[in-house]
């Protein structure tokens, strides 16, 4: 089961729903996890199990103007040893992401605020 992920900035920006990790009968081939497109000012969710996902970070692409964006969050081969707030396990990896203190990229101050609002399937 996956989750349905709300951003918020103290600039007033509010992003669309995010989703984060896949559904039942998809989690092999769909992990949606939140990106962040300066250019365009916007955060999005995109599916890092794709081929060209797959090759790194620098090759996730925005959703309107397809430029190389970052993704919230970390991957990791081990137990991660920080404060996060949500967690998606990809095969042997594990993606954990803070809720607060993240990136805007409309502000480009780190007052962003990621929240769970929900699950999906």
């Amino acid at each position: 089961m996956g989750s349905i992920l709300q951003s918020e900035c103290k600039c007033g920006y509010e992003s669309d729903a995010l989703y984060l990790g896949g559904g039942m009968m998809n989690f092999h081939t769909h992990c949606k996890i939140p990106c962040y497109c300066d250019e365009c000012e916007i955060v999005f969710s995109k599916n890092i199990l794709t081929k060209e996902a797959k090759q790194g970070e620098g090759r996730i692409r925005c959703v309107k103007c397809r430029k190389k964006v970052n993704y919230y969050g970390n991957i990791v081969n081990d137990d991660y040893n920080k404060d996060y707030h949500m967690e998606w396990h990809i095969g042997d990896k594990t993606y954990y992401l803070k809720g607060d203190n993240q990136h805007c990229p409309k502000c480009k101050k780190n007052t962003l605020q990621i929240y769970a609002v929900g699950n999906f399937d």
